[in-house]
This record gives structure tokens, C-alpha cells and sequence, in this order.
């Protein structure tokens, strides 16, 4: 008989680079999970609903005041009847399940979430502030914390770092 394959070595880390556009997007889809799991479909059904409006907004596309303002109204009735459609239909279907099996990946997801929300908040503004994003992120997790790690674009010609280390390749 032959040799048995080994299993693959278990993975402790996994270390993603992306771009801040992505991480921003990461982190939304992180948020948006884990309150698909908690029943908060207010944020998700606002941009599904509201989408065609806001893009309108932004490309300054409406042909005048009374498009803009009757595409808004259909926007926001269609958005609230889909709210309360989705919040009838998941009282209804979703059963109740012990938080350490439903919550074990979402839980997981929000880490994500908080650690990406908390190391922009902090780079946008170094001096801090008084809201949440500020806050050291609550680990529900059964995992560790995320570690972020932002890295300024270069500058032409100019070390990103402090010139006595190796971690730009120019010191």
C-alpha cells in the first residue's frame, strides 16, 4: 500500500494586503453580515432602494426639481414597504439558534469590521475624537483581534519611513 497524503498544515494567520478603497469595502460587507444576522436590514434595503436616487444625485443627472423629486418618493416608498416586508418575512422563517452556533461567523465578521473602522478613524484623524470608531474595538469573537497595518501611498523620491530602517528598500 501507499503512503497516506498528510493533511495540510493548519493555518494560524492569514495577512491580506488591499487597497484602502477594498478595506473600506470589507468592512462594509463585514458590517452588513453580521446585521443580516442580528435583523438589522435598515442600512442594506436603504442602499438597494435608494441607489438609483443617490446615483442620480451625484452625477447631477435629473432633468429638474420635479424628477429628482419624484424619483425620491418612489425611492423611499419602495425602501419602506421592503423594510417592512424583510422585517414581517424574518420574524416569520428565522428560528432562534444558540448565539455561540449563529453568531460564531458573524461575531468573526465584525472584528473585521471594527478593526478596519478603527485604524481609518485613527489615521484620518491622529488627534482622536468622541465617537465610537475611536472606541478600542469589543472582541466578541472566539478569535484574536485583527491587526491592521496602514501604509501611506509613497511619495515621489521621498523614504516612507524615518531613513534608518530597511522597510522601505531606499534606507
Amino acid at each position: 500500500m501507499g503512503k497516506k497524503k498528510n493533511a495540510p498544515a493548519e493555518i494560524e494567520k492569514v495577512t491580506i494586503t488591499m487597497s484602502r478603497p477594498v478595506a473600506e469595502a470589507v468592512a462594509k460587507a463585514c458590517e452588513m453580515y453580521l446585521r443580516l444576522h442580528l435583523g438589522q436590514f435598515e442600512d442594506l434595503i436603504d442602499e438597494l432602494c435608494m441607489a438609483k436616487f443617490y446615483a442620480a444625485l451625484e452625477n447631477d443627472s435629473f432633468d429638474g426639481k420635479e424628477e429628482r423629486d419624484e424619483i425620491f418618493h418612489i425611492s423611499i416608498d419602495r425602501r419602506n414597504i421592503m423594510q417592512e416586508e424583510v422585517d414581517k418575512l424574518y420574524k416569520r422563517y428565522v428560528l432562534s439558534a444558540p448565539l455561540d452556533y449563529c453568531m460564531r461567523i458573524p461575531y468573526r465578521a465584525e472584528q473585521i469590521w471594527l478593526a478596519i473602522r478603527h485604524a481609518l478613524a485613527w489615521h484620518d484623524n491622529p488627534k482622536g475624537d468622541y465617537t465610537v470608531q475611536y472606541d478600542k474595538p469589543l472582541n466578541r469573537s472566539d478569535q484574536p483581534q485583527p491587526m491592521v497595518q496602514l501604509y501611506e501611498a509613497p511619495t515621489e523620491g521621498k523614504p516612507t519611513c524615518d531613513g534608518k530602517c530597511a522597510k522601505c528598500g531606499r534606507c
